[in-house]
């Protein structure tokens, strides 16, 4: 009876600290955001634009809102700046797709991924620079990551893209399943962060590429693999790049729907690991990591382990990303105050629809609401080519002719 009591006593342990581990995130996530709005101050200064990006990044998975100043000058920031690395480049373009209000979204998005695509090599891998020169599968990586926003937001990223990126990356994959920095170099082993970055590369090669992709399966297995058998780099801080790696983990787990290495939580390990590191001013600094980015005292760490902590804490990375959908206002949305962009939009999208969008637009022109009115007398005259003397600025009474000869000219067409 002793012996089961016992075994009843640690069966409750695994429950109660997860119970814990929870809170503690909690608590972390909330210490953190001062920190984390103090080096969002500092990056918007004279930081590169990848680590104003990341730090931005952070910002927004954290629930940062919009009209803070120090977020608002950050998106300011990043909005004038001009990347010119594969980090920076690719960062942004995260950005872009994680933040829909950013002034002029869809524009920059397309001309990062131009860019972007110069900084392959032959090969299809990535560089630092334009031309590729050196690539690494660090950058290459935040390439594929880059990308894969960009394309979202509609720009252009050809098939064969992705089928050269799969091949190469996947040649750089060690017999027993790892990744090293730059391929299969004698004296450049596997490690983990470069491991996870191989993982995501092909998963998201995999997910462009669609169909059966029998030889990328086996390899993301074969790279799990590995995670299995040097399962003790998750969750420890003294592991090369610990905080990169963790982020990096992170997102290859998401992509490819795994949830444990060796039989351990990865997400639980790595937070319990971020929520011992933490400093007491609620930031984060990483002995293992090369580049800190911004330093602050006062306990609040540096701005890149600060913000892949955030990152990974958070856990907000999307497997599936849905491409951006048009910008859509009907005519019911339109209100007295509706901005002059929506009754464009709106005007837009039922001239689009043809004869079909008339019948709606005989019955805005006859709405109380200007708005709407405005709207559909734009559409009709995209549609019809004519106005009929209508006049938006006038009730219906004033417009009742104008609108009676639009109701002949739809009879006559429909």
């Amino acid at each position: 009876m002793r012996l089961a009591a016992g075994a009843l006593l640690l069966a409750a342990v695994p429950v109660r600290a997860q119970d814990t581990l929870d809170a503690d995130v909690r608590h972390a996530l909330d210490s953190a955001r001062p920190a984390l709005l103090a080096h969002l101050r500092e990056v918007t200064g004279d930081a590169r634009p990848g680590e104003l990006a990341l730090v931005l990044l952070a910002a927004i998975h954290d629930g940062v809102a919009e009209d803070d100043e120090a977020f608002a000058k950050a998106v300011e920031r990043l909005h004038q700046a001009n990347p010119e690395q594969t980090y920076d480049l690719a960062l942004r373009l995260l950005v872009l797709e994680a933040l829909p209000s950013f002034p002029d979204r869809e524009k920059l998005a397309a001309a990062d991924t131009r860019e972007l695509l110069k900084h392959r090599d032959r090969k299809g891998g990535f560089g630092y620079e334009n031309g590729g020169g050196g690539q690494d599968l660090s950058n290459t990586q935040y390439g594929a990551l880059g990308l894969r926003a960009g394309k979202s937001l509609g720009a252009d990223v050809d098939r064969s893209v992705w089928s050269k990126l799969a091949k190469t990356v996947g040649d750089q994959q060690e017999t027993y399943g790892g990744f090293g920095y730059s391929g299969r170099v004698v004296g450049l082993e596997a490690y983990a962060s470069m491991t996870a970055a191989g993982i995501a590369v092909l998963a998201i090669c995999r997910q462009h590429l669609g169909g059966a992709q029998k030889e990328l399966d086996q390899r993301i297995a074969r790279g799990w693999q590995w995670f299995d058998r040097n399962a003790a780099t998750v969750g420890s801080p003294s592991e090369r790049w610990s905080f990169y790696f963790h982020y990096g983990l992170e997102r290859a787990a998401i992509l490819t729907d795994v949830v444990s290495v060796d039989g351990e939580d990865w997400y639980r390990k790595g937070a319990r690991m971020l929520v011992q590191q933490q400093l007491p001013g609620g930031g984060w600094r990483s002995l293992a990591d090369g580049y800190q980015g911004s330093s602050l005292g006062a306990g609040r760490g540096d701005g890149v382990p600060t913000a892949f902590a955030i990152l990974f804490l958070r856990r907000k990375f999307q497997k599936d990303v849905v491409p951006i959908t048009p910008y859509v206002v009907r005519l019911v949305n339109l209100g007295p105050r509706s901005p002059q962009k929506d009754v464009e939009a709106c005007a837009q999208q039922l001239a689009q629809l043809g004869i079909a969008a008339v019948p709606d637009v005989l019955q805005a022109l006859r709405s109380e609401v200007e708005p709407q009115r405005q709207a559909a007398a734009k559409a009709l005259l995209a549609i019809a080519g004519e106005s009929f003397d209508y006049d938006p600025a006038r009730d219906a009474a004033g417009n009742r002719d104008a609108v009676r000869r639009a109701e002949l000219w739809y009879l006559r067409h429909r």
